[in-house]
């Protein structure tokens, strides 16, 4: 393997680990903090986390993304789209446009203003048709760890699922989501409960962007359940592990 290779893995692996270190130092101090304050209780830590707002749940475009865009007026015009590796994608009619980034919306804006330089009160219409594969990367209490490739749109849930899914050791109820905005030095971090999805219904759950890491904290409950298994099943003439557990969800 040639060295400049092996350096940036190596690299990756180091800055992953710190990274996964600094989200369980950072869990830690927001379990126990009321909801609404877990991100300040996050910052105090150390962390410079910016607030997570609801433009960070929106897809943005990137490489291999296919775009669909329609004109109301001139429908021969009519094309699909694949974005390059370098982000532009090359539409009828004008210059090559730069739309990695961008969301469907901000990209139907940009290629209306490109068209208005060529056509008379263009009506354009932009949205993703296809998406391009992207990687994530998923750590901590799961049972295949590791950068995933994906092609889609996946769910928090469904992305730990694409990682073998949850240990037994995992406390499903925190889940930590980091990512980053465009042109924001800054990390964004959310911490869900995933387990009303996991049964099957409605809950706590939103689609991964590209370049996201999941990490799953462990338990609390399963440094408890290994002293329990060591020193204490067999002599107390109760079932200490239930008691623990009766009426807490991990």
């Amino acid at each position: 393997m040639p060295r400049r290779r092996v350096a940036k893995e190596v690299g990756l692996s180091a800055w992953l680990r710190v990274l996964s270190l600094f989200v369980v130092v950072a869990v830690a101090g927001c379990a126990a903090t009321p909801a609404p304050a877990r991100q300040d209780a996050a910052r105090s830590g150390g962390a410079t986390f910016a607030p997570w707002t609801s433009e960070d749940y929106r897809y943005r475009i990137g490489p291999g993304d296919e775009l669909s865009v329609r004109f109301v007026v001139n429908p021969d015009l009519n094309a699909t789209v694949v974005v390059g590796p370098d982000g532009r994608g090359v539409f009828p009619l004008i210059s090559a446009q730069d739309v990695a980034g961008l969301t469907a919306e901000e990209a139907n804006a940009l290629l209306s203003r490109a068209y208005a330089t060529v056509l008379r009160a263009p009506q354009v219409e932009t949205l993703v048709a296809g998406y391009g594969a992207s990687q994530i990367y998923i750590g901590g209490e799961v049972r295949d760890p590791g950068v995933k490739t994906i092609k889609g749109r996946l769910t928090v849930a469904q992305a730990v699922m694409s990682a073998g899914g949850f240990q037994d050791t995992a406390r499903t109820g925190h889940v930590v989501v980091i990512r980053q905005r465009p042109g924001d030095p800054r990390l964004l971090m959310r911490t869900i409960d995933v387990r009303d999805n996991l049964n099957g219904k409605s809950g706590d759950d939103f689609a991964v962007l590209p370049g996201d890491l999941i990490f799953v904290p462990r338990s609390a409950i399963t440094e408890v359940n290994r002293f329990v298994r060591q020193y204490v099943t067999g002599v107390l003439p109760f079932n200490f592990n239930y008691s623990i557990n009766r009426g807490t969800r991990y």
